[in-house]
C-alpha cells in the first residue's frame, strides 16, 4: 500500500516523538470523552487519523495512526480511560495514554457544558531503549444541537470546540539541542453523532499553529501555510 519512502518517513516520525522535536506527531488521536460517561458505564473505543502530510507518489492524507481503548464512568462527572496506540507499536514505539475526563460546568438543561481531560502519555522505544512521559490536558466546550428519543433513551448529537495542550518536559532534544517549545497548544473542533450505544466522532485540529513547518523532513499540510499543521481524526466508542 505504501512505498519505501513513506515507510522511511514513518520511521523518522518515530524518532521525532522521542526527541521532542515537533509537536505535530504527538496529536495522534482525537479528544477522549468530551462528555463524560454515565456513572458506572463502560465503553470500548477506537480511533484513526493524525497529521495530514504529503505522501510522495501517493496522495495528501492523514497519517494512519490507530488506537484502541477503554473508558469507565467513575462518578456522574468523571470518566477514567486508557488507550493503546497500535500503529506506533508496529514501528517499535510502545505507547499508552491514561487520563480522566471531568465535567466542570453544565447549564440548567444540560445542553451545554465544559469538560477538562488531564492525561499522561507514556512511550517506550524498544530499539533505542528510551522511555518518555508527556503530560497533556484538553479543555472543551460542547453544545447539543439535536435530541431524539428512541426506545426510552435519548440520543444527543453535539458540537465541541476546545484546546489540546501537550507538554515537553525535557530541556534538551536530539544531539543536545535546546527544546524551544515546552507547551504545544492546538485548537480543535469536533462533532459527535450519537446512535445509542454507538457514538462516532469527527475532529479537526490546527496543530501547533505558531510553529514553523519548514525545513523538516516531513511535508506537513496546514491551512496556515508555513506554520502549524492540520490533523484529521475519526473516533468511535461503544457503550456497554
Amino acid at each position: 500500500m505504501f512505498n519505501q519512502e513513506f515507510i522511511q518517513q514513518i520511521k523518522i516520525h518515530k524518532t521525532l516523538v522521542f526527541i521532542g522535536f515537533f509537536g505535530f506527531i504527538t496529536a495522534c488521536a482525537p479528544t477522549r470523552f468530551v462528555k463524560p460517561l454515565e456513572h458506572k458505564q463502560h465503553a470500548v473505543t477506537a480511533s484513526f487519523g493524525g497529521p495530514v502530510i504529503n505522501v510522495p507518489g501517493i496522495a495528501t492524507m492523514p497519517i494512519p495512526f490507530t488506537t484502541i481503548g477503554y473508558g469507565y464512568g467513575l462518578t456522574p462527572k468523571t470518566t477514567v480511560y486508557g488507550n493503546f496506540h497500535t500503529t506506533s507499536s508496529v514501528f517499535g514505539v510502545v505507547q499508552f495514554d491514561f487520563g480522566t475526563s471531568h465535567s466542570i460546568w453544565k447549564n440548567e438543561d444540560n445542553t451545554k457544558g465544559v469538560s477538562i481531560a488531564p492525561e499522561l502519555n507514556f512511550m517506550i522505544d524498544v530499539f533505542e531503549k528510551r522511555a518518555s512521559l508527556y503530560p497533556q490536558i484538553d479543555a472543551n466546550y460542547y453544545m447539543d444541537y439535536h435530541n431524539k428519543e428512541k426506545d426510552g433513551k435519548s440520543k444527543v448529537n453535539y458540537l465541541y470546540f476546545g484546546l489540546n495542550n501537550w507538554f515537553e518536559l525535557r530541556a534538551e532534544g536530539a544531539n543536545g539541542t535546546k527544546v524551544k517549545q515546552h507547551i504545544i497548544c492546538s485548537p480543535q473542533i469536533g462533532h459527535t453523532f450519537d446512535r445509542g450505544k454507538w457514538n462516532y466522532t469527527l475532529e479537526a485540529k490546527i496543530l501547533a499553529p505558531y510553529v514553523s513547518n519548514e525545513k523538516i523532513v516531513v511535508d506537513y499540510k496546514s491551512i496556515l501555510g508555513n506554520h502549524g499543521g492540520l490533523g484529521l481524526y475519526f473516533g468511535v466508542n461503544y457503550k456497554l
